[in-house]
């Protein structure tokens, strides 16, 4: 998954979620400090999810986009600051997802997340 951002800096992170919705360890946060764990893999503005790998104990990794609010302390996410999420599926499709301007003041957003189902 790719971000494409506009307007502002924004970090790209993952994290990894047990079945309760709550990260198993510290370990479970892939951001540019710890930027590969469990399968994920995070650089610049991309999240790699190599599903194979990915623990079986994992039900969820959410993608998530901050704003470095260290390099512009009043920004936030709004029709001048935005961003586009595209991925690759594992068939070769492409998609695309860019949400409406953000109207609360949000400097944080998830932007994608990959679940499992069943088994699966």
């Amino acid at each position: 998954m790719r971000l494409i951002t506009t307007g502002v800096p924004v970090d790209v992170s993952a994290v990894l979620l047990s079945s309760n919705g709550k990260v198993r360890s510290d370990h479970d946060l892939v951001f540019y400090n710890h930027p590969h764990h469990g399968g994920v893999r995070t650089s610049s503005d991309t999240v790699t999810a190599d599903l194979t790998r990915v623990p079986d104990d994992v039900h969820a990794v959410v993608v998530i986009a901050s704003i470095d609010l260290e390099a512009q302390p009043t920004a936030v996410f709004d029709q001048h600051a935005t961003w586009r999420a595209e991925t690759t599926q594992p068939s070769g499709t492409a998609l695309s997802f860019e949400p409406a301007p953000f109207t609360s003041g949000e400097t944080v957003s998830i932007v994608v997340e990959i679940y499992r189902h069943a088994a699966g």
